[in-house]
C-alpha cells in the first residue's frame, strides 16, 4: 500500500507536485498505519525539495492536497491523520 501511495503522488500527480514545490520534488511515504484508538489511518510523509524558497507558502496546504487526492484515488473511505516533514534533496 505504501508503494502504491508513493507511486500515485510522485507519478500520477507529478505535475501538481512540481507546480507546488518545484522541479524534482518528491514525496517519500515513511509509513501508513491504522490507529484503532482514533479509527483512522496515520500517514507519515517526507517532502524532498530542491529549492526551499519555492514552497514557503504552499508547503502545508499543498502536501495535504496531494495526499488527500491520492487517498481518494486509491478508493479509501476512512479518514487520515497526516504527519509531514520537509527536507532538502
Amino acid at each position: 500500500m505504501k508503494n502504491a501511495f508513493e507511486f500515485l503522488i510522485n507519478t500520477v500527480l507529478k505535475n501538481d507536485l512540481e507546480l507546488l514545490f518545484g522541479p524534482g520534488s518528491q514525496v517519500v511515504v515513511n509509513f501508513i498505519r491504522y490507529s484503532t484508538n482514533n479509527k483512522c489511518f496515520t500517514v507519515d510523509c517526507k517532502l524532498l525539495i530542491g529549492d526551499p524558497e519555492l514552497c514557503d507558502e504552499s508547503y502545508q496546504d499543498g502536501i495535504n492536497h496531494l495526499v488527500i487526492e491520492s487517498w481518494k484515488y486509491m478508493g479509501f473511505q476512512e479518514s487520515i491523520n497526516l504527519t509531514t516533514t520537509i527536507d532538502l534533496k
